[in-house]
Formats: C-alpha cells, sequence, structure tokens
C-alpha cells in the first residue's frame, strides 16, 4: 500500500500499489478528496475497490462493503443526504421467500437501487430472479437503477449522475 500524494489530507490514506488498480481507481480517490469527504469513507471506498478471488468467502462482504460505500457516499452530497435508506425490506411479496429487499430505496422519488456482483450473472436463473425483481418493483410504482458492484469503483461519477438524473425525473413528474 502507498498514500495518495495529492494535499496533506489524502496522504493519509492508503492506496494499493498494483499500478492496474491505480489506473482504474486512483481518480475516483483524488475525487473523492477534493470533494471533502472523510477520510474512513474514503477508506471503505479503497476496501470495496480491490479486486476479490471470485472463490472467497469474502466476496459478498465486498457486496456489502459496495453497499455502505454508495450509502455513505449518497448521504455525503447535499442533494441526496437523508433521502435513500439501505438494505429495506419493502411490503412486496417475492419468490415466495417473505417480502423482497432492495439494495437502497429513496421512498419519497420511489427510487430503488440495486448493486450487482458477478453472483448476478453467474447462472440464468440469478439474471431471471433480478428481472422478475425488477418487473415487480416497477408494478409497484418504483423505478429501478441497476450498477454493476466494479462501477461504484470504476465509474463513479456516472454511478452519482445517473442517481441524482433519476431523481430530478422522479420529482418533475411527481413519481
Amino acid at each position: 500500500m502507498e498514500a495518495l500524494e495529492d494535499s496533506p489530507r489524502s496522504s493519509s490514506i492508503p492506496l494499493p500499489v498494483d499500478p492496474q488498480w491505480k489506473s482504474d481507481y486512483a481518480a475516483t480517490v483524488r475525487r473523492l478528496v477534493r470533494d471533502g469527504v472523510d477520510a474512513p469513507l474514503v477508506k471503505l471506498f479503497v476496501h470495496v475497490a480491490r479486486e476479490f478471488d471470485s472463490d472467497a468467502q469474502g466476496l459478498d462482504r465486498a457486496r456489502s462493503a459496495s453497499e455502505a460505500f454508495l450509502f455513505r457516499r449518497l448521504e455525503s452530497l447535499p442533494e441526496t443526504e437523508g433521502r435513500f435508506a439501505l438494505n429495506l425490506e419493502l411490503p412486496i411479496p417475492f419468490d415466495g421467500w417473505g417480502n423482497m429487499e432492495v439494495d437502497l430505496v429513496d421512498a419519497s422519488a420511489g427510487l430503488v437501487i440495486e448493486l450487482d456482483g458477478g453472483q448476478h450473472f453467474s447462472n440464468r436463473d440469478a439474471y431471471r430472479r433480478d428481472r422478475r425483481k425488477d418487473a415487480l418493483l416497477q408494478e409497484h410504482g418504483y423505478f429501478v437503477l441497476r450498477f454493476l458492484v466494479e462501477d461504484i469503483g470504476k465509474q463513479l461519477d456516472q454511478v452519482l449522475d445517473a442517481i441524482l438524473r433519476a431523481i430530478e425525473l422522479r420529482s418533475r413528474t411527481g413519481k
């Protein structure tokens, strides 16, 4: 690990030394620091953005860390502060297992955000399950945004822009 070199504040953020990691993620870390995000949130991002062995037990933890990071990042933006709930159960029966749980929800905008790791594409049944979930959410008035977990690191600006556009659209149209 090495520290980010842009400012005294950022020098306390340990970054992986892998050149590919730097190429993919260093700009996002610099943006977080420039935006004044606190060091614990930047460190959580660094944790989320690192590669996991596909057979590792930590794959689920990485997904949870991704959800926690995005939630905390949304809480740090004035436009989204206080809007989202994390891992909320909605009163929508789903697949005979009880009510549906979503990764993030903005109830006032009727917006659901789902983060998909590799397990969501590992087989056809998992893919179909996600499509059934999206259809049910839409039937209940929710607008669903799905992002790849890796995009939370590699494409954070685009993810945040998409979320902000969806909130604006839902506000203009009254959901």
